[in-house]
């Protein structure tokens, strides 16, 4: 499966999901990756709205 999930796509759904926009961007810093809890409501709220993405999809996210 290609990877479709992109820094924008998690943001956005995780901000619709009410997390603070500081937590959000410690997410991309290096060494540092979306905590699992989160991951999963991310996931699930993708797949709910038709979206092709797994846990794996995370790993392939670049840092920034």
């Amino acid at each position: 499966m290609a990877n479709s999930l992109t820094w924008k796509l998690v943001d956005d759904t995780a901000a619709s999901l009410g997390v603070a926009d500081d937590t959000r961007r410690k997410w991309r810093h290096s060494g540092r990756r979306v905590p699992l809890a989160a991951r999963i409501k991310i996931v699930e709220a993708l797949t709910a709205a038709g979206h092709d993405v797994s846990f794996s999809d995370f790993d392939s996210l670049p840092e920034t």
